[in-house]
């Protein structure tokens, strides 16, 4: 255990090494500083807000009193995602180890849990990056808060792993036995799930109860039914089950409550640490054979940093249906946006969109005519506006089905016939679409959400007020059709844009971006993230700001010095000279990326790597 303890330290010690001789080109030491500079200010919060503990310190009263309602329904979802993952019949053996350790463990004279156990402790690298990443970011200030933080979150993942190991070796240990024996087990689990959902049945049934709209003061209920000395009365099953949740969300529960004894703190952590040795006796003491399943999955990974790794699937998929048809002549643009889409949906794109558009209007009509609860229509009115807003955002960052995967096979590219800026152009077109068209779905929600609002069942307020409509002279739905029609050519711009500036950047600096369809989160990687978006703000300042003033000229004109009405029918052509400027900034941008992209010299720079991990 000692020499695969060396082993892990030399493999920790070479990705820090290599990490540090990166920064010695510009490229990577840039987004590492911007990244720095990014997390310093979050280091410096409690230093610019000297009175923010002094603003809290009134509300840990309040704190206090909701902490075991908190707990309990804390502990009770986490039973409830347990015992249904347990149901699900599926899982594999996941001992995470490469080829190349495979290759020299196995035959190695080491014992089989020592290798299990080498595979768990290469995980904690990444576990004790997540903790500091989270406890770092989350809110509250000094030493000690930061470490217990620190602490609870890592007992909290590394349960989290090592129940996710267990269950894997588990269900692989289960192929290898009889029947019999196999089935046995099984159903001891069936046994243990229905033990467990016959306890919280009566108790969601109960809170269920407690909760018959959400109007009125509903505090006082809710902890109530969710008060541990009464359920610990009224379901003593319900509370014995639900120990070992609680002995895991304990030492969030300490953390919040300062005033705690440093003991009693203390204590919180005895039995979640028990549960950690636990676990992990379970998990290296496994007889399952791990090794098949791990050399897959090690060589699915580097298949999937490959540019043509879902190409490779497509003989082993039942699945045929294409975004559209694809004739065997055509443009090449065509070809590459099929080929990009391809690799983030098989489904047929017309059809998709036609059912969503009928979705959305049966589900409207609907809607217009019975109406919703209140609190389905927020949820529905703010899930909508985040997805409305978010998804063009996040186009270039979700979506890499364009150069960023494409770079890898440039010795292949190189010899398409089309010119560099039309290339350009159709590798961002795809990540366009799929945002626009996940834009355009949320955008359905806070349609349906809107029109519910109106209805005369709604209580609450409505996205536009219907006076508005009226002096418009449309109905209150129209109203809502054209404002979301004035809205969508602004999303596929602003979409357009983030997918230009993320393909513009891995022509600019392929070794500095993280080439293939893998994300990492390095810091030069957050650094780079922090980057494109100032450039991105920058971009739409500079293309929002010229179509807005022209908007505001129109209406000047029209109601100040024509004295004419505004129509509701040209708010989406407002909407169009909004976007124009900023149209005119992505064309320029594309013909500025395929003078890169005819300028590439493959040579110079390192584009067979993924980048900075």
């Amino acid at each position: 255990m000692t020499t695969l303890l060396y082993l892990a330290w030399l493999s920790l010690r070479g990705r820090v090494v290599g990490w540090l001789r990166l920064m010695k080109q510009p490229k990577y030491l840039v987004g590492t500083l911007a990244g720095v500079t990014w997390m310093g200010m979050f280091a410096l919060r409690p230093v610019m807000r000297a009175n923010q503990r002094a603003g809290l310190a009134g509300r840990f009263e309040e704190i206090a009193e909701w902490l075991p309602a908190v707990e309990t329904a804390a502990a009770l979802m986490l039973l409830v995602f347990l015992s249904l993952w347990w149901l699900w019949p599926f899982g594999k053996a996941m001992v995470e180890l490469t080829e190349t350790e495979l290759h020299l463990l196995l035959p190695a004279p080491v014992r089989r849990r020592h290798i299990i156990q080498y595979a768990v402790l290469r995980n904690q690298w990444g576990i004790l990056f997540g903790c500091l990443m989270i406890s770092f970011f989350s809110a509250g200030a000094g030493p000690t808060a930061f470490a217990w933080r620190f602490l609870s979150v890592w007992l909290f993942l590394t349960l989290w792993n090592l129940h996710a190991r267990g269950r894997g070796l588990w269900i692989a240990r289960l192929a290898e036995l009889p029947a019999a024996t196999a089935w046995r087990r099984r159903a001891m689990v069936l046994a243990v799930v229905g033990l467990i959902w016959a306890a919280l049945m009566p108790a969601i049934a109960s809170i269920a109860a407690e909760l018959p709209a959400l109007s009125g003061d509903v505090a006082p209920r809710l902890r109530a039914a969710l008060d541990p000395e009464r359920l610990g009365t009224e379901a003593p099953l319900l509370a014995l089950l639900l120990t070992p949740a609680r002995w895991v969300t304990g030492p969030f529960s300490a953390g919040l409550t300062p005033d705690t004894a440093p003991a009693d703190r203390l204590a919180t952590l005895i039995w979640p640490l028990l549960l950690v040795v636990l676990h992990n006796e379970w998990v290296v003491g496994s007889q399952a054979r791990f090794e098949e399943a791990s050399l897959e999955r090690s060589r699915r990974q580097a298949a999937s940093r490959e540019a043509g790794a879902r190409f490779r699937k497509v003989r082993h998929s039942r699945r045929t249906t294409t975004p559209f048809r694809l004739r065997p002549v055509g443009r090449p643009e065509t070809a590459i946006i099929w080929k990009n889409l391809m690799l983030a949906h098989r489904g047929n794109l017309f059809v998709s969109v036609a059912s969503g558009v009928v979705a959305v209007a049966v589900l409207a009509t609907g809607v217009a005519k019975t109406g919703l609860p209140d609190w389905l229509i927020a949820i529905m009115t703010v899930g909508g506006f985040i997805g409305l807003s978010m998804a063009p955002l996040m186009a270039g960052h979700q979506w890499r089905n364009d150069l960023r995967t494409d770079l890898l096979r440039i010795e292949m590219i190189r010899t398409w016939p089309i010119d560099g800026w039309r290339l350009f152009a159709s590798q961002a077109l795809a990540p366009t679409i799929i945002a626009t068209l996940y834009a355009a779905a949320a955008g359905g929600v806070l349609l349906i959400g809107g029109i519910a609002a109106g209805h005369p069942t709604a209580t609450g307020s409505v996205l536009v007020p219907p006076e508005l409509a009226t002096r418009l002279g449309v109905s209150y739905t129209a109203l809502l059709l054209l404002g979301l029609a004035t809205l969508l050519p602004l999303v596929a711009a602003i979409a357009s844009l983030s997918a230009t500036l993320q393909n513009l950047l891995a022509l600019l600096w392929p070794s500095w971006i993280q080439l293939g369809r893998r994300r990492g989160g390095s810091a030069a990687n957050m650094g780079q993230g922090l980057l494109t978006g100032i450039g991105m703000m920058l971009a739409l300042a500079l293309g929002l700001l010229p179509g807005a003033a022209l908007v505001g000229v129109w209406l000047f004109v029209q109601i100040q010095m024509a004295d004419m009405p505004l129509s509701a029918w040209e708010l989406p052509l407002m909407g169009l000279t909004t976007v124009a400027p900023l149209a005119v900034i992505i064309g320029l941008l594309t013909r500025f990326g395929g003078v890169l992209w005819d300028r590439l010299d493959p040579s110079a720079e390192i584009l067979g790597s993924s980048g900075p991990t």
